[in-house]
């Protein structure tokens, strides 16, 4: 999660999944041997449990590799993520070498509109009436913010401006961040947050205000806003959305489409 919200730290882990073991013994010699002496003997240790009997009979693998996740991924070449808690719902796109662990809500999907609609205010105000929070951060559960989500029916010309802009979103965010080291997506959107809110910036806050380009990315949200609220035909609250997030949740709930 903090390698999304704060910084990556460049890490990287051993995936065998796919290969059996002499495959892996023949086509990756060198890794074969490292994970013989690093895991093996730590799984046959365990071997007596009721999980350790399987985790040692395949030893090379990651002990929950996640095999519907990677069926859904199968011919994706990036797909979309969010920290499961988190102050900022933030989603992005990640490429299919990414290997998420279980702390990311991974969502099957690498069209643009999808990632628009999901990074949409709406959504967000949906996912924290749904979800649910630890501590004071708001927890994206799957099954109750996305999975019961309505999204928009798209014309062609929606999809594509709502693509677009999730896509120039995504891109803007990613360029800063490889630009200047301390633009983290928490930062910057703390400094959103308080930009949206008239809060006075910090001196800080102002250089990651300036590194991060955030006049920019507030109206490319905004935006991005208008033109997922044009495709719910909910243009009456754009001004709403567009200020305070508390005085649009009364709003949502009136609507039929949300009730």
């Amino acid at each position: 999660g903090r390698d999304l919200a704060d910084k990556p730290r460049g890490v990287f882990v051993i995936d065998a999944f796919g290969l059996n073991v002499d495959e892996l013994r023949d086509q990756h010699p060198a890794i074969y041997q490292w994970l013989t002496t690093r895991v093996k003997a730590e799984r046959d240790s365990k071997s007596d449990t009721k999980d350790g009997a399987g985790y040692a009979r395949l030893w090379w693998l990651f002990g929950k590799p996640r095999q519907e996740m990677r069926k859904q991924l199968a011919g994706l070449g990036r797909y979309i993520a969010t920290v499961e808690t988190t102050k900022h719902r933030i989603f992005q796109w990640l490429d299919i070498k990414i290997a998420p662990d279980n702390m990311l809500i991974v969502i099957a999907h690498d069209q643009p509109a999808t990632l628009g609609v999901l990074s949409s205010r709406v959504h967000a105000l949906w996912a924290l009436a749904a979800g649910g929070t630890l501590e004071d951060r708001p927890r994206y559960n799957k099954t109750r913010c996305f999975e019961t989500f309505p999204f928009p029916a798209l014309s062609d010309a929606q999809a594509h401006t709502i693509g677009a802009l999730a896509e120039k979103i995504d891109a803007h965010r990613k360029k800063q961040q490889a630009a200047y080291p301390d633009v983290t997506l928490t930062g910057l959107y703390n400094v959103l947050e308080k930009q949206r809110r008239h809060t006075p910036l910090n001196a800080k806050e102002k250089t990651l205000h300036a590194h991060g380009l955030a006049a920019v990315l507030n109206e490319l949200h905004n935006e991005l806003d208008a033109a997922v609220l044009e495709a719910y035909g909910w243009q009456d609250l754009a001004g709403a959305l567009l200020g305070q997030h508390d005085a649009l949740t009364p709003l949502l709930y009136k609507h039929d489409s949300l009730a």
